[in-house]
């Protein structure tokens, strides 16, 4: 009996999907159409389907990460309403070995493609300023707010580099939270 396998018909967010894998371990310039179609077992046709390029392939899967990790601030942090609460849950989440993380760390090190430090610039402004908020909310003056808000993020992007650099990707999610609770009891011991 002759079964005729149907192959999957990929989605524009299949080959996303493929793309911010290869971006988070190896960085934008690895990103390349025919070891994604032999890795998604399709061949390049399906790539020129959904996108005209390689370059739109990029930009189309920063853009959805870009909304995928704003939705994922958005829904794990800055619901909760306690200042003090959103700083420790923005300090634990800053730790967990997510994607999310590695796309941004491999994202500082490609940060001179024009497009690339745009997207770290909002984002980093965008976060910033969500700390900036907590503190104020804590009784903290704008001087302060600011100064203990780029504390804490220069903390979060060391953390980033060095797991990278050390162990070539982030910490399991043990190690996560004892780092997280570290960091937490450094940064607001003396609030």
């Amino acid at each position: 009996m002759n079964e005729v396998v149907k192959k999957k018909s990929l989605t524009a967010q299949d080959w996303q999907d493929a793309a911010l894998n290869v971006i988070a371990h190896q960085g934008v310039a690895a990103v390349a159409v025919e070891p994604l179609a032999r890795e998604l077992g399709v061949t390049k046709g399906s790539f020129y389907w959904h996108f005209s390029n390689r370059m739109d392939l990029v930009k189309q899967s920063l853009k959805q990460w870009r909304l995928g990790d704003k939705k994922l601030v958005e829904e794990t942090i800055l619901i909760i309403k306690n200042p003090k609460k959103r700083l420790l849950a923005w300090f634990k989440l800053s730790a967990e070995p997510i994607q999310t993380h590695l796309i941004y760390s491999t994202l500082l090190a490609d940060r001179s493609h024009t497009i690339i430090s745009k997207i770290l610039k909002e984002i980093t402004l965008e976060r910033l300023e969500h700390l900036q908020q907590s503190y104020r909310e804590m009784g903290f003056d704008e001087k302060f707010a600011k100064a203990q808000s780029l504390l804490a993020y220069s903390v979060y992007v060391g953390f980033l580099h060095m797991s990278k650099t050390l162990y070539g990707s982030l910490p399991d999610s043990k190690q996560a939270e004892e780092y997280a609770q570290f960091v937490s009891k450094q940064l607001l011991k003396s609030l």
